[in-house]
């Protein structure tokens, strides 16, 4: 079997850490809003990818995680936490906004008969893991401290923007002249760990002690803390949006690597986005549907004695699939 590897840019064949055993991790939903259907295609496209192994004859362990703290509205961490947002916009606390949200995202997922995944650990749930790691990314001199904000210095991680392809260097030139909070960052691409309760921040409805002060995670650290409390240091696949490669996915790899002295993921799968008029599929932009909406417009049927809603694909979107080429030819795969 061989896999379209982003990390590579090249088809190649798969071959798992472990003989008929895979590791898969697959970035899930910040829980603030319901998820349209182009981030239910994502789910429905790494479904495909769990089957094809099963298919094969492989034993699969597949974590998604839910983020419920440390989304900020850029994924460069600029802007408000996302949860506070829809917090304020349904005068509901955080943990009762990311409730509500995750039972209408796991009554989708059960719709789709997308498979469940082994582990979905929620990013609010592994604090201590987040505390632990931060410090392995102090004590290795991978990170600093200011009065906002603990960083990770990505001038000292050599590979890092390899899965993106960017250069450091162009990254730094192209940052921008925009207002900058926090005069002592060392560079404008590095990204946060842990944001204290101060500055922007010093209203933060969700915050945890530490060692160097109450605050909250940065976004990026809980898919890689998740990944090494459950999966190991080092993973088949890792899979997620293509809007993902050149900062979250990116500064996953930094993290990761710098921590644990080996290699994060080995192949990379990233899935296009659902277009309308040539354009993603917004839920600013009024171009977003929900699974529940799409039923109710009819462009959905059920199968017979099930509760599972099979989607009339061609009415909205072809399914572009490249990740995989599978042939079995007298039970033998090729």
């Amino acid at each position: 079997m061989k896999i379209y590897n982003t990390l590579t840019r090249s088809k190649q064949e798969f071959k798992p850490i472990k003989d008929g055993k895979v590791l898969m991790y697959h970035c899930g939903p910040t829980v603030y809003w319901t998820q349209h259907i182009g981030n239910m295609r994502a789910m429905i496209l790494a479904d495909l990818v769990v089957r094809t192994f099963k298919y094969l004859d492989y034993k699969i362990k597949l974590v998604r995680n839910y983020t419920d703290v440390g989304h900020l509205t850029s994924d460069s961490d600029e802007g408000e936490d996302k949860m506070e947002k829809a917090a304020k916009r349904e005068n509901l606390d955080p943990l009762k906004i990311a409730k509500k949200y995750i039972k209408i995202f796991e009554a989708d997922i059960k719709s789709l008969n997308i498979l469940e995944a082994d582990k979905k650990p929620r990013a609010t749930k592994c604090i201590k893991d987040n505390i632990k790691f931060i410090k392995i990314l102090l004590e290795k001199d991978f990170a600093y401290q200011t009065d906002l904000v603990i960083y990770f210095d990505v001038s000292k991680f050599e590979k890092y923007g390899e899965l993106s392809g960017q250069k450091l260097e162009d990254k730094l030139q192209g940052a921008g002249k925009a207002e900058v909070e926090d005069k002592n960052k060392k560079n404008p691409a590095d990204f946060a760990l842990w944001f204290f309760k101060a500055g922007k921040h010093k209203n933060a409805l969700q915050t945890w002690r530490s060692p160097w002060g109450e605050g909250f995670p940065g976004w990026h650290l809980e898919c890689s803390v998740m990944v090494k409390k459950y999966l190991g240091n080092t993973i088949d696949i890792h899979m997620g949006g293509i809007e993902h490669i050149p900062v979250h996915h990116t500064n996953e790899i930094a993290q990761s690597e710098s921590a644990n002295d080996t290699k994060f993921a080995n192949y990379w799968l990233h899935n296009e986005h659902l277009l309308v008029d040539n354009r993603k599929m917004s839920k600013s932009e009024g171009t977003a549907y929900s699974v529940q909406e799409i039923i109710n417009k009819n462009f959905c049927r059920f199968r017979r004695n099930t509760n599972k809603c099979v989607f009339l694909y061609n009415l909205f979107f072809k399914v572009c699939f490249p990740y995989f080429v599978v042939r079995r030819i007298n039970g033998q795969t090729k």
